[in-house]
């Protein structure tokens, strides 16, 4: 037998602490994985994709996009805390499967995975779709078979990609969803297909709104793609936290989730705070006044001018900026190049559309961008690729004057650089391949290419400059406004996402249609009916009574006048009887419409102190506002030059006020009306009077102020709108509507209403003969005294011409030289500017004529020139024609006239008369031909005479080009 003793004290303790020590070391690892696991607050290690946007990617430091947020969902309904590790996703796979990551986000449920991970339901379930650009349709893709006839962008390393090579569709790979969407956007790719999230948030993002999803692939089940988030297989308790957490997301947050990142990049809806300014900000507003914004007028569709108004995506935005702070906007428009100047002269306070540069910076604050833009590069050029200015050189490249990047391009570029003043000149100069290649901003270049139907063109990339991407366009404004700068930054970070990208789905989305055929409908809604029918469809209105041709009353006491004409068409669509309350002056209008005497003004401008009692639709007639003065009165650059000097304006016009915001040092004399004025500016009570170009042009004529002439433009139009008493808000709304019907060709009727008013006068030819009878008489008094005195006066006025004719006159040819062409061209110019006519300038240039200097020698070529010259003097004896030598063989004619084809008629025979002519010098017959530039055109108040000289220098280098002895004309604007 076995001895059963009981072990003694010492064996007991012996076997006890040896238990111990087992199970400590048993338990051990397990006390320290639970400490850590304590310690680390269950950190949860899950892998993220980096590069997945809009569903998970890198903002800064931060996790962004749908599943990130997603995952803290889950992570707010389960208490653990993710530790997000973020890469590509072929690494985040490795390390998955190596166990160091617990999780993996953005997984797709594979079978032959199941042995190894969980996989949690689907979160979303991605569908493949299609996009193309909405300006080149490829018609419906209902299965595999249209896709092959098309080019098909896809992204490479997709897991539908085999699918497609079996189907033996022909593809264009590229490495991103980013790449392959601006490859639509540039036209190398007819369709892309992707998740839709992705296609679009990155369409939206560059900017490239006129690109549309059309619809889901037509691969079935291929097409789909499930999202789920997949864990560690021995982690089944962790794989049931997430998937019961999973699950208590409802599905509307996980659609709102979706909409946040497909409508609004993952902002939340209405998520921008108020906007908050500071004292000095507040008093900085509250003295500041009316302020004068340059708007570049065809740099669609961001901003410009159609149907006499301006507008686009960016006039919008300043519009709302003013808005919210309260800025009083007076817009100037023009071209680019002429406002920059404008800017940096001082005479406008902020320029829109402007890009940070360092040079600029010495002269401008810049608000933070509000839109950036690809400059892309257009060509009828095919296979050639253009991403920087190295891939420019051997090319001619056009660019609007004054763009950031034209120093840039000069330097590397030189005279291959073509500085255009317009995007429509540009783009017209390709057309007519006087020019390679257009740098310019996708929306306008594609704008322009559709406008001028210009066949063959492509875009051959996007170019950078200075590791610059895109044009950031920003508002400018000068250092003096301090700090307006940070004022509207703060009101553009205050506008909500659904604001901005209403107004940016306006403007740039693919249903934007600038050019409106036809007068848009008018639709009152049952509201607005109502209140029409309570008051009888009748509403009693004032105008001004001495205003023409834009208004006034005639003598039998009716309205007339462009708003006359403006009435007479509301009208007619909206059976409202326009009832015109009598007053005597435009003040008396003024406070009649204060009282209430009134509803309406068919045509006010907004100010301050007119919206307090008023409201204003939107304008829907712009007149140049000009400086008149008397006849010897030297012509002035800006209001400046006329400080500390009296200057008369109507009272109570809109321009009147705000000039005492924006030129306090200018002694305003407020006048009754425009008949006051200018007596007094006639009897030299006045330096100069302020009114706009029509009323000014009409009182000159019915007056025959022959003393009186333009001396200046003031930098901003009248913008004209129906004001409507601000107490009632649905008038408001009824005018907007019945304005915002207009068509273009309407409102370009209304403008040549007052361009076109033509004065009649009458004379009584009784009155006339007593005076001149009274008048004959006391001249035969005078004659004998005079008659010495008159000989002298002749004699020292003849040698005054003579002195002043030899100073402008070439010695060789004695056509006018440079001296003459400075002074005669610019007051030409600015007399067709005024008086509506067209100006035509020719550059005149003598062929071969070195090869004639070289033969003949330098006396022979004189004796040509000298017969060239008489040459013109034949064919060009107008009153109005201007001829002078420019400088060597090269002369410039210009004169007016009232159709082009008479111009150049008269240039072809003059030309040919050349041709036909023979210069006989030393015995030897020499016969010469000239090349004959053309630019023609009614220049705009925005016109510069610089214009048309580019413009006929531009045609003489084609007619040059394309085998001299001939004319090439160009029109400044078609």
């Amino acid at each position: 037998m076995r001895d059963r003793r009981l072990p003694d004290d010492t064996t007991l303790s012996t076997l006890l602490w040896a238990t111990c020590l087992v199970l400590a070391a048993l338990l051990w690892p397990w006390s320290i994985a639970q400490a850590e696991a304590v310690g680390e607050s269950d950190k949860i290690s899950i892998g993220v994709t980096a590069d997945n946007a809009p569903y998970s990617f890198l903002e800064g430091r931060a996790l962004s996009g749908y599943s990130a947020d997603i995952l803290r969902e889950i992570s707010f309904n389960s208490g653990l805390e993710f530790e997000f590790r973020a890469g590509s996703w072929p690494e985040l796979y490795e390390a998955f499967v190596r166990g160091e990551l617990d999780a993996i986000d953005a997984i797709s449920y594979r079978g032959y995975l199941s042995d190894k991970v969980l996989f949690t339901d689907p979160y979303h379930i991605r569908q493949t779709y299609m996009m193309e650009d909405s300006g080149r349709p490829t018609g419906p893709i209902e299965s595999i078979d249209d896709l092959k006839a098309v080019r098909l962008g896809v992204v490479e390393s997709m897991f539908y990609l085999p699918y497609l090579e079996d189907q033996d569709v022909d593809m264009v790979t590229y490495d991103s969803i980013p790449s392959m969407v601006r490859a639509l956007a540039f036209g190398w790719v007819d369709v892309i297909i992707g998740p839709r999230l992705s296609l679009e948030y990155h369409a939206d993002t560059a900017g490239f709104y006129f690109l549309n999803v059309t619809g889901a692939v037509p691969f079935n089940q291929r097409s789909l793609e499930d999202l789920r988030i997949g864990v560690q297989k021995d982690q089944p308790e962790l794989f049931e936290t997430i998937q019961t957490a999973l699950k208590k997301i409802p599905e509307s947050r996980k659609v709102e989730l979706l909409r946040r990142w497909q409508e609004f990049g993952g902002a939340q809806v209405g998520d921008r705070p108020a906007m908050q300014l500071n004292d000095r900000e507040q008093r900085f507003l509250q003295e500041l006044g009316p302020i004068r914004v340059g708007i570049v007028q065809d740099y669609a569709p961001f901003s410009f001018r159609e149907g006499g108004r301006l507008q686009g995506f960016s006039v919008d935005v300043i519009n709302r900026l003013a808005e919210m702070t309260g800025l009083q906007i007076i817009p100037v428009s023009g071209q680019w190049s002429d406002l920059l100047n404008m800017f940096r002269e001082g005479r406008i306070d902020i320029l829109a559309n402007m890009s940070l540069d360092q040079e600029r910076l010495s002269f401008t604050q810049f608000t933070d961008p509000y839109y950036i833009i690809p400059n892309v590069a257009f060509t009828r050029d095919g296979g050639v690729s253009m991403t920087n200015i190295t891939d420019l050189k051997g090319y001619d490249v056009a660019i609007t004057g004054g763009i950031f990047y034209e120093k840039d391009l000069k330097n590397a570029l030189g005279d291959a650089v073509k500085v255009f003043t317009s995007q429509e000149a540009m783009f017209q100069a390709l057309e007519h391949d006087r020019v390679d290649v257009v740098l310019s901003s996708l929306p306008n270049g594609n704008y322009w290419v559709r406008q001028l139907n210009i066949p063959g063109v492509r875009i051959a990339g996007e170019v950078n400059f200075e590791d610059q991407t895109g044009e950031d366009l920003r508002f400018g404004i000068q250092t003096s406004l301090d700090p307006l700068a940070e004022i509207l930054n703060k009101a553009m970070a205050s506008i909500s996402t659904t604001e901005m990208r209403s107004i940016e789905n306006r403007w740039l989305g693919a249903s934007m249609d600038i050019n409106t055929p036809g007068p848009s409908n008018l639709n009152l809604s049952t509201e607005e009916q109502a209140w029409l029918e309570a008051r009888e469809y009748t509403l009693p209105y004032c105008v001004d009574h001495d205003w023409m041709p834009l208004e006034g009353i005639d003598s039998a006491g009716n309205h007339t006048g462009l708003s006359a004409e403006a009435l007479r068409m509301f009208s007619e669509r909206t059976q409202i009887r326009f009832k015109l309350v009598r007053t005597k002056s435009w003040q008396e209008t003024l406070e009649a419409a204060q009282e209430r005497e009134c509803d309406l003004l068919p045509l006010a401008m907004k100010t301050p102190e007119r919206s307090r009692y008023l409201s204003f639709t939107d304008p829907y007639v712009q007149v140049p506002n000009i400086v008149l003065g008397r006849i010897e009165t030297p012509f002035i650059e800006g209001l400046g030059d006329l400080r500390n000097r009296k200057i008369g304006v109507v009272k109570g016009y809109a321009f009147a006020e705000l000039l005492k915001y924006r030129y306090p040092s200018l002694k305003l004399v407020e006048v009754e009306n425009e008949s006051v004025g200018l007596k007094l500016l006639q009897e030299n009570e006045l330096a100069g009077y302020i009114t706009t170009l029509p009323t000014a042009s009409y009182h000159m004529q019915d007056q025959g102020l022959a003393d009186l002439k333009v001396i200046g433009r003031i930098p901003a139009d009248w913008s004209l709108s129906v004001a409507t008493r601000n107490d009632e808000a649905i008038l408001l709304s009824i005018m907007q509507k019945v304005v915002s019907s207009l068509s273009p060709e309407e409102r370009r009727n209304l403008e040549s209403y007052w361009r076109d008013v033509r004065i009649e006068q009458s004379v009584d030819y009784t009155v006339l003969w007593q005076v001149l009878a009274i008048a004959l008489i006391g001249a035969s008094l005078l004659v004998y005294w005079n008659r010495k005195l008159d000989r002298l006066n002749r004699e020292l006025a003849v040698a005054n011409d003579t002195l002043a004719r030899l100073s402008v006159t070439d010695d060789l040819t004695q056509l006018g030289n440079r001296s003459y062409f400075d002074r005669e061209f610019r007051k030409s110019f600015q007399w067709c500017q005024r008086n509506e006519t067209g100006l035509a300038v020719a550059m005149v240039d003598a062929d071969h004529f070195k090869a004639i200097n070289d033969t003949y020698g330098h006396e022979a070529g004189d004796h040509c020139l000298i017969a060239l010259a008489d040459v013109m003097r034949r064919n060009f004896r107008r009153e109005t024609d201007r001829l002078s030598r420019f400088g060597g063989e090269e002369f410039v004619i210009f004169t007016s006239y009232h159709h082009p084809e008479e111009v150049i008629e008269r240039l072809d025979r003059f030309r040919e008369a050349v041709a036909d002519s023979a210069t006989v010098y030393s015995g030897k017959t020499i016969h010469l031909t000239i090349s004959i530039g053309l630019a023609t055109g009614v220049p705009d108040p925005s016109d510069t005479p610089a214009e048309f000289l580019r413009l006929a220098d531009q045609a003489l280098y084609q007619a040059k080009q394309n085998g001299r002895n001939r004319l090439e004309a160009r029109a400044v604007k078609e």
